[in-house]
């Protein structure tokens, strides 16, 4: 390859990278919705307040469009046809004390947690959920207010009320954490790039 070769191939490559460097950085900067694997399904065995003989079985991660699911009991005859709420979500009450499975045809199937096991999965998912709707909110907050022309803002993150199965304390306070640091860090990324343009 020779000299001119050279510098015919170099200068519009430079000059490409160079015009697509702030693209690259305000894409960056900006929380998108990455494509991702539908949620895993789970469930949960809860024993039901004042009744020892009782559970209450909810799951998460379910397809509506595949129809009701199944909960049946693995060591016992319980179990129950349940209605898959649009979030995927589902619910049997005053169902055996026992161990149970969910499941849809042709669809997804979990084998359901309980006891710490249940807890831990739930500390978890509220440690994950917390934290992506920290930089969603952050991220919205942080913009209309640049966009507004208040551009020495500062983050103010909100209090979410729990309910169903939640988290325990120690977990809540990781979860909040989570939360505001999520936040803050979107707030500040929505500033830095609506109030620099």
């Amino acid at each position: 390859m020779n000299q001119r070769t050279r510098t015919a191939l170099v200068i519009p490559l430079a000059a490409c990278s160079l015009a697509l460097g702030p693209v690259t950085a305000a894409w960056a900067a900006t929380p998108h919705a990455t494509p991702h694997a539908a949620p895993t399904a789970q469930c949960f065995v809860e024993p039901k307040a004042g009744d020892a003989t009782k559970v209450i079985v909810t799951g998460q991660g379910f397809d509506k469009a595949k129809g009701k699911a199944t909960v049946d009991q693995t060591d016992g005859d319980g179990g129950a046809l349940v209605t898959v709420g649009i979030d995927g979500k589902l619910t049997a009450a005053d169902l055996p004390a026992g161990k149970y499975t969910v499941s849809q045809q042709n669809g997804a199937s979990a084998t359901c947690l309980s006891g710490q096991a249940a807890q831990d999965a739930v500390n978890q998912n509220f440690i994950d959920s917390e934290r992506k709707r920290g930089t969603r909110e952050g991220f919205t907050d942080g913009k209309e207010l640049a966009q507004a022309g208040v551009c020495d803002a500062k983050p103010e993150p909100k209090v979410k009320n729990l309910q169903g199965l939640t988290a325990d304390n120690e977990a809540k306070k990781k979860a909040e954490e989570a939360y505001k640091a999520a936040y803050s860090a979107a707030f500040g990324a929505a500033l830095n790039r609506y109030c620099t343009d």
